[in-house]
């Protein structure tokens, strides 16, 4: 029986554009991005204090520099729930189209009242306190986006129904939008401070533990697995195989999880602990990528066809930059039967060897760094922290290769023929 593949598309395009259009995971994935800066300049930090050179490493420790570089490291990486706290609320912000800085602040603040701190010495300032980092970094992103959500509803829904101090016209803007959100400042956190207290009656002591126990760890455990990333990487091919944005949808869905999984795993790296988890957010772009070079190289080099010649030279640099948008539409791939079978299920079969090669421990687990869009294949392989690991990504650059030869000849045929017929119609 033939597939429609249009009434394919027009069942799944609903859901797909929900899931896409969702403000809450939409918050997420751009208040990720937001925070990028901060987690490249971890990655960064945390590649220069443990550059595998043996040279290098004595000179660190000799000079004891590897205590400089946890500086930035300490507040990035392992102040990520801050940092999300902050960014998400105004990612959130944003879309219900509401001034965002102070929602991100009170979100941010927030997080602080409902995060432990143990009372020190009275000083000339005050008493002291200090707030162990426990929370602050991995163990703490899934509270700092459910703070970031709750809180930034509370101030839209305060900000909308007019409960704010108004000042008159001729008061400079930045001054009245100081006054229009202390209304809802005041009442936001006077609400989480009651929540902190209560939760610090109970035998949790904190909200954090009760959400890192029940939410991030299940959570965690479910989305760790080699069947979700083959799962995911299946699903978004085969979502853009059908023409809609295959990643935009289904990382919205496991975002959360995978950036609390590499937070916690650049952690790990950076302190020469073991690394606790093998994938993430980081292992799927790092064995995703460089998924269509080889189309791109075959279209540029060996194709026999003028259409496909021209497409390949055009594809074939920002292939080299996983850019892959040029071949998706210009082959096309969506909804091409011809090349249905590679781009649809090498990314899960890729992604599967090499998790069971990291269980295996040929292959070290990826040390969660976030690399810029665009990053070449290889490269990401060693900024991940291993020539192993770019080993393994040039086997797979050949492996796909193989994959892929046998359907571009068909395709390739196919279109001499076609170039040929049109030919003989002009003459």
């Amino acid at each position: 029986m033939a597939i429609n593949l249009d009434k394919v598309q027009e069942k799944i395009q609903p859901l797909t554009s929900a899931i896409g259009q969702n403000k809450y995971l939409q918050a997420v994935m751009k208040g990720m991005m937001l925070i990028l800066p901060a987690t490249i300049m971890s990655a960064f930090a945390t590649l220069l204090k443990i550059f595998p050179i043996p040279a290098y490493q004595n000179f660190i420790v000799s000079n004891g520099l590897g205590k400089y570089f946890d500086v930035p490291i300490n507040f990035t990486n392992n102040f990520m729930a801050v940092l999300v706290a902050f960014a998400v609320a105004y990612a959130l912000a944003t879309s219900f189209q509401v001034d965002a800085f102070p929602a991100g602040l009170i979100s941010m603040v927030s997080f602080f009242i409902l995060t432990p701190y143990t009372l020190g010495d009275m000083g000339p300032l005050g008493q002291a306190f200090t707030i162990s980092n426990q929370w602050l970094g991995a163990m703490g992103i899934f509270t700092g986006m459910i703070v970031a959500f709750v809180s930034t509803r509370l101030y839209v829904a305060i900000i909308k129904g007019g409960i704010v101090i108004k000042v008159p016209d001729s008061v400079p803007e930045f001054v009245a939008k100081s006054f229009s959100s202390l209304i809802p400042g005041i009442i936001i956190l006077t609400i989480f401070s009651v929540i902190s207290a209560a939760f610090s009656m109970t035998s949790y002591g904190s909200i954090h533990v009760l959400i890192y126990k029940f939410l991030q760890a299940p959570l965690t455990s479910l989305g760790s697995g080699v069947g979700s990333v083959i799962i995911v990487a299946v699903l978004a091919q085969f979502l853009w195989f059908l023409g809609l944005h295959g990643h935009a949808v289904t990382l919205g869905v496991v975002a959360p999880i995978w950036a609390a999984m590499d937070a916690q795993q650049l952690a790990a790296f950076s302190s020469g602990q073991h690394l606790p988890n093998i994938t993430g957010m980081a292992f799927f772009f790092t064995y995703c990528a460089g998924n269509l070079i080889q189309l791109a190289f075959m279209l540029a080099f060996m194709a026999k066809s003028a259409r496909y010649k021209t497409l390949g030279k055009v594809a074939f640099v920002p292939a080299l930059f996983t850019i892959g948008e040029p071949l998706a539409y210009g082959t096309p791939l969506v909804m091409n039967l011809v090349f249905a079978i590679p781009y649809v299920l090498l990314d899960g079969i890729v992604m599967a060897v090499a998790y069971y090669l990291t269980v295996a421990g040929i292959l070290p687990p990826v040390a969660g760094v976030s690399t810029p869009a665009g990053t070449p294949v290889i490269l990401s392989g060693f900024i991940q922290g291993s020539w192993r690991i770019a080993a393994f990504q040039a086997v797979a650059v050949l492996f796909r290769f193989v994959c892929w030869y046998p359907f571009f000849k068909i395709a390739d045929n196919m279109a001499v023929e076609e170039e040929r017929k049109a030919e003989l119609e002009i003459v």
